[in-house]
């Protein structure tokens, strides 16, 4: 029986250690640093963890989202399932990177797909829709020049907001003219109050991308090109949109700011 149970438990160690290696599409690659996001089709109603090493909240607000992330180091596979409304089950394997390759899932892409196609309509002499990733739509030319912050010698600059679908992108460079490295944590979004009172902002609502593209490290006299993309944002007088870049491990950290005539006046891809 012993032996038996040696053996099934060699098979699961090299299973999941195959399964880390191969970046199967199922498993779900966690840290104690940084936090992934998973989206569903619809709100969620159950949610099991595996083992307590894990770490998972529902986003208040929006019920469609989880958090995930692992309460310490660990070096073997687990798994967390989760239940949506409709009764579509998911469950993933999970198992521990210090920096992990996506921080963003979503379980609506079909399996093998890196990001959500996005087909523009013809064009006005007919040719047939085109249907781009976001790798693709990272490398649109710049269109912006008015929305960007620079400090401790990073760029930042905001250089296409569009909306395709009632979907907000915004395309954002980093420029990075120090001489270290810049290592970007999770940045976070939100809507707040323009003015800032002695007790605080007076509004503040957190938002939440649906899809990101191409965080990770600049090195120095690079850049890097992320895109961010949203469900329809409308901003009112006195508000803004505020997205906070922070370096993992430092204090480099900076802010962009969007006016409402940003958001609300974005260009619309037909």
């Amino acid at each position: 029986m012993k032996t038996k149970l040696l053996i099934a438990l060699f098979l699961l160690g090299w299973l999941c250690s195959e399964i880390a290696s191969a970046q199967a599409p199922d498993t779900l690659f966690i840290s104690t640093s940084q936090t992934v996001h998973i989206r569903f089709a619809s709100e969620l109603k159950y949610v099991n963890l595996g083992d307590r090493v894990i770490l998972a909240k529902i986003v208040d607000g929006s019920k469609d989202f989880v958090a995930v992330k692992a309460r310490e180091a660990f070096d073997y596979c687990t798994t967390m399932s989760c239940l949506e409304a409709t009764g579509a089950m998911h469950t993933f394997r999970v198992a521990y990177r210090e920096h992990p390759a996506r921080l963003d899932v979503d379980t609506r892409i079909p399996e093998g797909q890196d990001a959500l196609p996005f087909s523009l309509s013809p064009s006005a002499d007919g040719s047939p829709s085109a249907s781009f990733t976001l790798e693709e739509f990272a490398s649109m030319k710049q269109e912006l020049y008015h929305i960007g912050t620079k400090d401790y010698g990073i760029e930042i600059l905001c250089e296409n907001v569009f909306y395709k679908d009632d979907v907000l992108f915004l395309l954002v460079s980093l420029r990075n003219t120090s001489a270290v490295s810049y290592e970007m944590s999770e940045p976070r979004f939100a809507v707040e109050s323009k003015r800032r009172t002695k007790r605080g902002l007076q509004y503040e609502k957190a938002q939440f991308p649906k899809q990101v593209y191409g965080l990770g490290t600049v090195p120095p006299e690079s850049e890097g090109r992320f895109v961010f993309t949203f469900d329809k944002i409308s901003l009112t007088r006195g508000q803004v949109f505020r997205v906070y870049f922070y370096e993992k491990g430092g204090a480099r950290n900076l802010i962009l700011t969007f006016a409402p005539n940003d958001i609300n006046k974005a260009r619309r891809l037909n």
